[in-house]
């Protein structure tokens, strides 16, 4: 018998703006496995991560999270969750009026209130080490390059070392060497069992990463499932959109470009 999933959503509408941002979506997030959401762009991709994270509720449909209603749950339960998973934003959403430090900090002090000041301190460090920012620190995020502040974004997801991780295109519209460094931590998060749900139109990690993939068009999933049986698709809708997204640096993986010869044959 399989695992219930982590999180999972049932029949779920989100309207915006007066038409559907996410049309009766359903989807599941395996535990310690990591899922890749795909599609063009203004399909509802976000809006699923986001419903998905928590942070958007169904206008209709249900959000489960362990077999519970994601949006029932205690506020004790809630924070509980929201002290174990991060969440790194398309934008970065850093606060402007704080110091690069300030921003790391400030899920340890919401979330892990009984670390002495020392502890806090030493954690954020660590963590500007890591995404080799360690002299950055004092800086605001507007004297930061946009690469600099996707990573800070990304480093304030993992400060609280969580075990569930949601990346709203992690590695766009930023330089070779902050996504390769970006790319690297999300590789390590794999490899330690992390649960991850990602957004992304980077082809190189969405292969590297996805274990099960999900494909969607105008708010409706088309597809979903493993990534070997989603590229074998037999839907040409689902194929013309993996070519399209994947299709990008198709000529430097072999997995992908043999993707794509099947899908012109």
């Amino acid at each position: 018998m399989s695992e219930p999933p982590l999180i999972e959503l049932r029949e779920v509408t989100v309207t915006s703006g007066g038409y559907d941002a996410l049309a009766e979506a359903s989807a599941a997030f395996p535990e310690g496995r990591s899922t890749v959401i795909m599609g063009p762009s203004g399909c509802g991709k976000s809006t699923l991560l986001k419903v998905a994270a928590g942070l958007v509720p169904p206008d209709r449909g249900r959000v489960l999270y362990r077999g519970e209603d994601l949006f029932g749950l205690s506020a004790r339960r809630m924070r509980g969750l929201r002290a174990t998973s991060g969440f790194v934003f398309q934008d970065g959403a850093l606060w402007e009026n704080k110091s690069v430090f300030e921003n790391l900090a400030l899920p340890l002090q919401i979330h892990a209130t009984s670390l002495a000041r020392s502890d806090v301190e030493k954690k954020v460090v660590r963590m500007l080490e890591r995404g080799g920012l360690a002299d950055s620190a004092s800086l605001r995020p507007a004297q930061l390059s946009a690469g600099e502040r996707k990573i800070v974004s990304f480093l304030r997801a993992l400060v609280n070392e969580p075990s569930l991780v949601f990346l709203d295109e992690p590695t766009l519209s930023i330089d070779h060497v902050a996504a390769e460094r970006i790319s690297l931590m999300i590789r390590e998060l794999k490899a330690r069992g992390c649960s991850i749900v990602a957004v992304t139109h980077d082809p190189r990690l969405a292969s590297t990463l996805a274990d099960k993939l999900v494909v969607l068009s105008a708010g409706r999933v088309l597809a979903e499932g493993g990534f070997d049986a989603v590229k074998a698709s037999g839907d040409p809708r689902v194929r013309g959109i993996l070519s399209q997204v994947l299709g990008e640096i198709a000529s430097f993986d072999t997995d992908l470009l043999e993707l794509l010869d099947t899908h012109e044959n």
